[in-house]
């Protein structure tokens, strides 16, 4: 049995769609006895949502950067959140730069200069939430900020790096739990499936998989993937369908 874990955004879902044969070598792996599932930044609704007028069912779900890990039935494997507290001082920190933040598996919002979208709940201030902790939160810098967000993420690191993790997501910036990743995700669900890591696979296109990519032998990315991103991976590809296939030839 082996086991695929991919990133979502431009990996498996582009803007709008995932690719029809993505969705087919998929379904065609998991049916050969395989398992497929996320690791991504995203909650858990910004997986299923897209997910089901596909039909795509996930064996496991890596999600907040690692922070929540969800077998099939999607019960918790492992989660770690982070005090409110924090997420404020850090959004202070970058001057209320637009952020979001997950808390009970609803994104909320406080937008200062980004538009509006149909996606979470748009709330004014952070102090709205009325919780201690939250499970991850994120900033918003726009397409042809990334050299800002890469700043940013510098500076969260210096400053706070020993007691949350950030990790860019191209123009975005994804922040967790200390200890929280994608790569000790993967770890974890070795674990749980008992799995060789020769059998783990897993497939990225930004910065914030090179934790993934680190801690497998088997790693994927693409031809436009950042030239950075590709140098973390064994073999770059064109689409996930041809990851599965080159996968299973194995």
């Amino acid at each position: 049995m082996k086991l695929l874990a991919s990133d979502f955004d431009n990996t498996l879902w582009f803007n709008d769609h995932m690719k029809d044969n993505d969705v087919k070598n998929i379904k065609e792996f998991q049916k050969h006895g395989n398992l497929f599932g996320v690791c991504t930044g995203r909650c858990l609704h910004g997986i299923v949502n897209p997910s089901q007028p596909y039909n795509l069912e996930h064996d496991f779900y890596i999600l907040l950067s690692g922070a929540l890990i969800l077998n099939k039935d999607k019960n918790v494997i492992f989660e770690k959140q982070i005090p409110l507290s924090l997420v404020k001082e850090i959004y202070n920190f970058l001057d209320q730069k637009d952020t979001s933040i997950v808390y009970q598996d609803v994104m909320y919002k406080v937008y200062k200069t980004k538009k509006p979208d149909y996606h979470g709940v748009y709330i004014e201030s952070i102090d709205e939430l009325k919780t201690e902790t939250v499970s991850a939160f994120s900033f918003h810098y726009e397409l042809d900020e990334l050299e800002e967000a890469t700043i940013a993420t510098d500076l969260i690191h210096q400053k706070y790096g020993d007691i949350i993790d950030a990790y860019q997501n191209n123009q975005h910036i994804d922040l967790v739990a200390k200890g929280c990743s994608k790569g000790n995700g993967i770890k974890i669900i070795q674990d749980y499936f008992q799995l060789d890591l020769n059998d783990i696979y897993g497939i990225g296109d930004s910065w914030n998989d090179l934790p993934m990519l680190d801690v497998i032998e088997n790693g994927y990315s693409f031809t436009y993937a950042p030239v950075q991103v590709q140098r973390h991976a064994k073999t770059i590809v064109e689409t996930l369908a041809d990851c599965i296939k080159d996968i299973e030839s194995k």
